[in-house]
């Protein structure tokens, strides 16, 4: 498919505003203007720093739920975390049990199968609290729609804190207290990931125990990893949060973190957010996509060197079955879309693909046909689906909306650009028939189609060290911070080189320059 070349949306400069008082060369300060980054926004922007931190108050429920840890830390209750089988989830899981950990709680965690007990808090999250005689349960990264589980807890005399950052269903779980950011979509916390949403409850803890953070910003390398991995906007709070923590990975002395970076021939010391979305966050989602998201836990919470170098090797190994089977599905699938004429929604469903990396394909389709699309593994007359899409599609609210109408679904929950769910096998068509009704108004037309959102011009006086070194301060980049691509005019490549991290170009652009840019 053709991919159209678009302006990327940016407010209306004011020309006042987008003065440049921080003597950014002027490609970049109007990079950073498009992009609504001027006056004091454009310093919080360059200068990531904690003391910029929103306040953990601001967060809604925060309060009640670390009261009520602080209540069980205090009289020696024993408190179970329960999280998801992502990379959001595992680090979510990995910082409460060391955070918690390390004020003396009687602690353990239970992350599901993402075969046999199904996403977020089920039946198996029942058992594993009766099995460790768990007083509280935490969650993390999931809960928020489990209204019927929340109430056997309740039942068994446990009580439930909810973190998460997912939509929730029409009622509200009756927890002890519920701490999710998209409760209050106007917050300033609305854009947390599921680890955010646990580093700040953990954040209010320690400040009701008058405990130093210290430890706290140790944990920020695990929070880091989780933002970037599960694609949240690297604006805001996150950006600083994600900023804080490549410092920190880049010093980091945890096994399990040195192991995982081993694996993928990276440099812990030189480390970036491309390096965490790419390279480290799909080796601890494949083990919930193909093995067991314990297997990644284990290994972050590794003690020493030798116990994480056998535990990488059970990671590197899912992420090879993992890369193995996403490249069958995706052949498949790509041969099929393409058969497809003008496409406003792809739904494609099979008995015979693997359940754990069809939302890997289905981000694929998004990216090749620029169109929502849904993957649905059948299995035993069931489906399971995952959706992704473009922006300005909200596919969740679709789906939720349909849901409503029709109750087509088992099942359903995600984000406004993602969702999974479970479907009758014989319901699938008719979900096919509504979604393509849906996105056949003419409201969706400018959202269709492979977009290359271009950032703005470089002239020949851009093409330089100088350019270079004020990119990397724009790090980290990610979703709601994307690399700038530029459009250069009359510019040609002539030579590539690599110098460490940095691809060097001879290019010709009336005459012979030299163009920087990261790999």
């Amino acid at each position: 498919m053709r991919i159209r070349w678009v302006a990327r949306p940016a407010p209306e400069l004011n020309l006042k505003e987008a003065d440049n008082p921080c003597d950014l060369p002027e490609s970049i300060s109007l990079l950073l203007a498009r992009r609504g980054y001027s006056g004091e926004k454009l310093n919080m922007y360059l200068n990531p720093d904690m003391n910029l931190l929103s306040h953990w108050s601001d967060l809604g429920g925060i309060l009640q739920a670390a009261e009520r840890i602080v209540s069980a830390l205090q009289n020696s209750e024993g408190i179970l975390i329960h999280g998801d089988f992502d990379a959001d989830g595992i680090t979510a899981t990995v910082i409460v049990y060391l955070g918690l950990q390390s004020l003396g709680a009687s602690v353990d965690y239970f992350i599901p199968d993402r075969f046999e007990d199904g996403y977020g808090l089920g039946e198996s999250g029942i058992e594993a609290c009766s099995a460790v005689k768990a007083d509280l349960l935490i969650t993390v990264d999931c809960g928020i729609t489990a209204v019927e589980y929340v109430e056997i807890l309740k039942d068994m005399n446990i009580d439930t804190i909810i973190t998460d950052h997912h939509q929730p269903g029409d009622t509200l779980p009756d927890a002890e207290a519920i701490v999710n950011p998209v409760l209050d979509p106007d917050a300033l916390y609305s854009k947390l990931a599921g680890v955010g949403v646990a580093w700040m409850l953990l954040r209010a803890v320690y400040h009701i125990l008058g405990v130093d953070t210290e430890y706290l910003h140790e944990l920020l390398q695990y929070v880091a990893i989780g933002t970037v991995t599960d694609v949240v906007e690297l604006t805001g709070d996150n950006r600083i949060l994600v900023f804080e923590g490549l410092k920190k990975l880049r010093e980091s002395t945890q096994p399990g973190i040195t192991a995982l970076a081993g694996s993928a021939s990276l440099n812990i010391r030189e480390i970036n957010s491309t390096d965490l979305a790419f390279y480290l966050g799909p080796r601890l989602n494949a083990c919930g996509r193909v093995g067991h998201a314990a297997d990644a836990v284990k290994l972050l919470l590794a003690g020493s060197a030798r116990e994480a170098g056998d535990l990488v090797k059970t990671v590197e190994k899912h992420n090879r079955a993992r890369r193995k089977l996403d490249r069958e599905i995706e052949s498949d699938v790509f041969r099929l879309a393409d058969e497809l004429e003008n496409p406003r929604c792809i739904v494609m469903a099979d008995k015979g693909w693997h359940r754990g990396v069809i939302g890997i394909v289905a981000s694929r389709l998004v990216s090749k046909y620029g169109v929502p699309s849904i993957m649905i593994s059948i299995d035993n007359d069931y489906g399971y689906g995952s959706a992704r899409s473009v922006p300005g599609i909200p596919i969740f609210s679709i789906l939720n909306g349909l849901q409503a109408e029709h109750r087509i679904m088992d099942s359903l929950g995600g984000h406004p650009m993602a969702a999974g769910f479970r479907i009758s096998e014989d319901r699938i068509p008719f979900l096919r028939e509504k979604l393509n009704s849906v996105l056949a108004g003419d409201e969706w037309n400018a959202h269709l189609g492979s977009v290359l959102y271009i950032d703005g011009k470089l002239e020949e006086q851009d093409y330089n060290a100088e350019t270079f070194r004020y990119l990397e301060m724009l790090e980290p980049f990610g979703e709601g911070n994307r690399k700038p691509v530029w459009l250069a005019r009359g510019a040609y490549p002539v030579r590539w080189r690599a110098v460490g991290k940095m691809r060097i170009t001879s290019a010709a652009l009336s005459g012979s320059v030299h163009v920087i840019t990261a790999p």
